[in-house]
Parts: C-alpha cells; sequence; structure tokens
C-alpha cells in the first residue's frame, strides 16, 4: 500500500548550506510512514497499547540531493513485506514533477517495551498497511568496520534526545556522525548514499562516543558508549 503527501522543508530545518541534513533528511521520510501508520491505528500510540514498540535495526539511503529550504516536495512510503521477525518499509523524496530526491529501505522490528526484548512481529499491525507476508530475508548492504579513528567526540544524551520508546531517538546518531566530521568536510561534502546498522540501545544518563575513519569519500562510523557497540554505519560522498 503506497503513500504519499505533500511536505514544504521548514527554514528552521535548513543547515548553514541552505540543504536538509542527512537527520532532518531521515526525519522527512519517517514522517510519511508515521502518517499513513496512524491513519490506520498502527502507528506509535496503537501498537503501545499493546505493550509493544517498532524498533528499526537498519537502513540504507541514496541521495540524489538534498531537499532546500523552503521546497515543496512529496514523501512517500510503503510497507513492503514482513516475515516472523521483521517487516521492511521502503521511503522516497521527490519533487512534485516527478524528480527522485531520496530513497531509503529499512527494516524494523517489535519490541517489548517492558522487557526492552525484540518480539514476533504482530501480523495484524504489518497487514494493516498492506505488508505481505514473505519468509524472505531483505539482505543490506554491509557496513565496513574501523580499522583506525580519524577523530572522536562524547556527546552527552540529553532529556530531549529520549523518544517515546524510551530510548535515544535513531536520528541523533546522524547527528554525532556527521558532526564529528567537522565544518570543514561537511562544507565541501555532500551525501551519496547512507548504510547504518543498530546494535544496542543508547540510555538516558550516558554520553557516547562518535568514532569515523574516513578513506576517501568514503567514511565509516561507529556510536560506541564504553565498550558497548551502538550503531556503525557507512557513508559515502561526492566533492564538490
Amino acid at each position: 500500500m503506497k503513500y504519499e503527501e505533500n511536505y514544504q522543508m521548514p527554514f528552521f530545518l535548513a543547515t548553514q548550506k541552505g540543504t536538509a541534513s542527512l537527520a532532518t533528511l531521515v526525519n522527512m521520510l519517517l514522517l510519511g510512514s508515521e502518517h499513513q501508520l496512524d491513519a490506520v491505528d498502527a502507528g506509535i500510540a496503537a501498537l503501545g497499547k499493546e505493550g509493544a514498540g517498532w524498533v528499526i535495526t537498519q537502513y540504507h539511503l541514496d541521495v540524489t540531493r538534498m531537499p532546500k529550504m523552503e521546497e515543496q516536495v512529496v514523501l512517500g512510503t510503503e510497507a513492503v513485506s514482513y516475515n516472523k521477525l521483521m517487516t521492511y518499509r521502503d521511503y522516497w523524496l521527490r519533487t512534485p514533477a516527478g524528480d527522485e530526491l531520496a530513497r531509503m529501505s529499512g527494516a524494523w522490528v517489535m519490541m517489548d517495551l517492558a522487557t526492552r526484548k525484540i518480539i514476533p512481529i504482530k501480523p495484524n499491525f504489518a497487514e494493516k498497511v498492506g505488508a505481505v507476508a514473505d519468509s524472505h530475508v531483505r539482505r543490506f548492504p554491509r557496513i565496513g568496520k574501523l580499522s583506525a579513528v580519524d577523530a572522536a567526540a562524547d556527546y552527552r544524551v540529553r532529556y530531549f534526545d529520549i523518544d517515546g520508546n524510551g530510548h535515544v531517538n535513531n536520528v541523533h546518531y546522524f547527528e554525532w556522525m556527521e558532526d564529528v566530521l567537522g565544518g570543514a568536510w561537511l562544507a565541501n561534502h555532500e551525501l551519496a548514499t547512507m548504510d547504518i546498522k543498530y546494535a544496542r540501545e543508547v540510555a538516558a544518563g550516558t554520553t557516547p562516543s562518535s568514532q569515523v575513519q574516513i578513506a576517501g569519500l568514503t567514511t565509516h562510523h561507529r556510536i560506541v558508549t564504553g565498550d558497548t557497540l551502538n550503531a556503525e554505519a557507512t557513508l559515502t560522498w561526492r566533492q564538490h
């Protein structure tokens, strides 16, 4: 079941370049899916009544170009399929004329909010948005491992970083990953692709570290809290 809605990127979400950051782009893509889920009573509130929540495990993103400040765009999404433990969703961002700006795919699981453990997908919630039962496991690109750390920074988890599921909103990981690259890098590069795999939740009151290794136009990232790996990602860039 495909869903689309019109959206205008507000000026207060723009970077110094006048375009979206990676975190803002992902938030825009997720906005459409949240609206679709709420429309069919399958969103955060509905699932929360059953003591469960949606948790992302992996994303792959391709970016043609970032949306600009005040630009009119169309947010699109489709819940494609689900199996016992995962459901897969596609996202896209396009101009009203049909030019695609970005496309993303994601793998989601359900979590018991009390035990914080993964539970089987509730078929009635997946089927509300037209996802088809399919035992096929979608494969995502392999995440590159860091063999060295070229830059690192610590980030204190704030009250406003915690979402309704009680953990750090996954989009904040992108802010930490881009920020550690520094202003000079970000000013001279545009994002082309992003792959991220989430491992462990970042808890309130902790201070995770964002670490990066730069290999040409590819950057390898990881978020760690002490000895615990929270997430790892590979980003590729275009120089301008």
